[in-house]
């Protein structure tokens, strides 16, 4: 005998999971600390399923297991901007670098994490394009060429939107994109938290024309944001860390999409 499994019902199978745990932690920054027996009761599962979802939140270091109960880590958001891990971020910047060469044109959007790439880049000659006023602050290569899309200014992120950064973008071609975002889903695609970067967002994948490659640490995996920027279809390449379910990474690959985990 045979079972078919469809799409949506391991792509829903997999946002519970993701959910649950995203309740997990939520209900420990509430409750200070709790018992495994409680989580259980107030989320209405197993125990061996919370026991199962709290030997995930230690590993990425979300929470503290004590004898009886556990507690939310407060020390380890404070390693964390919104944007995640800064030693995760570096290690994805690092690989992303590899797939860039010589008198390549790239799009870098407002990620901080694409942003990152700027550090460790090898390549003797590139143009860069970006909509980041960050990228001021970043280290200058004097073969390297700079342009800034223009636009309007939005702050608290410092990124440049609106008509005169999407005509910018329209009439560029570049070789390769590295977008960061706010959330990738099997069944909502790759989102942003704010309305005006979607659509730019969108502009750098088309308007490339060799790599599109996403960046995007473990808290990132399996989250829906606001606005959409793109099917996973549209990406070659997903760069993130090992602390993502092992279950959704699989999933993610069987789209086509290549998956590297960096350590």
């Amino acid at each position: 005998m045979s079972y078919t499994i469809s799409w949506g019902t391991v792509s829903k199978k997999i946002t519970t999971i993701e959910k649950r745990q995203q309740n997990i932690l939520a209900l420990l920054q509430k409750n200070k600390q709790m018992t495994t027996y409680k989580l259980a009761d107030v989320l209405n599962v197993s125990l061996s399923t919370i026991r199962r979802d709290l030997n995930v939140l230690e590993t990425k270091n979300d929470i503290i297991r004590k004898y009886g109960y556990c507690i939310y880590n407060d020390q380890n958001q404070k390693d964390f901007d919104q944007s995640g891990p800064e030693l995760l971020k570096q290690a994805i910047a690092r690989v992303a670098c590899s797939y860039l060469s010589d008198y390549d044109t790239v799009f870098i959007n407002s990620s901080s994490t694409a942003l990152n790439i700027l550090h460790y880049l090898k390549a003797d000659h590139l143009t860069i394009v970006t909509n980041n006023l960050k990228i001021a602050t970043k280290p200058h290569v004097s073969q390297y060429n700079y342009i800034l899309t223009g636009g309007e200014l939005r702050f608290p992120k410092e990124v440049l939107v609106g008509d005169i950064a999407i005509n910018t973008i329209t009439a560029t071609h570049a070789d390769v994109c590295v977008i960061g975002c706010s959330g990738v889903s099997l069944e909502h695609g790759v989102t942003t938290k704010i309305f005006n970067e979607a659509k730019i967002n969108e502009l750098m994948i088309k308007q490339t024309t060799k790599v599109k490659i996403l960046v995007a640490d473990h808290r990132k995996i399996g989250l829906t944001s606001k606005f959409k920027i793109a099917d996973i279809t549209a990406f070659d390449c997903l760069i993130t860390d090992k602390h993502c379910s092992s279950t959704l990474i699989t999933e993610l690959r069987k789209t086509g999409l290549k998956v590297i985990q960096v350590d």
